[in-house]
């Protein structure tokens, strides 16, 4: 399979990173294959795409685009990663295997074309990703009808207490 030159493999990654809002890069210096192996398979787990390139070909590719910021982060080795519908789910992969792997590194990240750095994509790695956020809002349209059959419900309630608390208390007098 031929390679790519480093231009079509800019333009690529250019086209790639223009639909998402955040990526993350790292240094994968020093892991071994089986590291670099295991760190793919969670990134493709989660919806991810993981690639190495050369730092030219990323500096290409985000020169003169919101993630333009992102060539200050260009310096060793470099892997870029992104979630095309959770700006977190890279993130969340990265700092995680980061625990467990002494040598893997996250550099920073761009999220909207700010610079954020490994600190900052540990608060990205942190926020709710679509279905937690879709979960959280139905719960909270659901609340106010939720209280509302509560509040309907109370009045009667209260009159079948008041009624088993008087056929008690006439129980109790025969």
């Amino acid at each position: 399979m031929p390679t790519l030159s480093k231009h079509e493999q800019s333009a690529k990654l250019r086209d790639e990173l223009s639909g998402v809002s955040a990526f993350i890069l790292v240094d994968y210096t020093g892991i071994t294959v089986a590291e670099a192996s295991d760190v793919r398979n969670k990134f493709r787990d989660a919806n991810c795409r993981y690639q190495v390139y050369k730092n030219s070909v990323i500096h290409y590719a985000v020169t003169g685009t919101k993630h333009e910021p992102a060539a200050a982060l260009l310096k060793g080795m470099t892997g870029i990663a992104f979630s095309p519908e959770d700006p977190g789910a890279a993130a969340r992969v990265a700092r995680d295997f980061a625990k467990d792997a002494k040598n893997f590194k996250v550099k920073g990240g761009i999220i909207d074309g700010q610079t954020l750095d490994a600190s900052g994509v540990n608060r990205l790695a942190d926020m709710p990703g679509p279905r937690e956020l879709k979960a959280q809002f139905l719960a909270l349209l659901n609340t106010p009808a939720t209280s509302f059959v509560r509040v309907l419900n109370a009045g009667p309630q209260s009159f079948l207490y008041l009624l088993n608390a008087r056929k008690d208390q006439l129980a109790a007098a025969s």
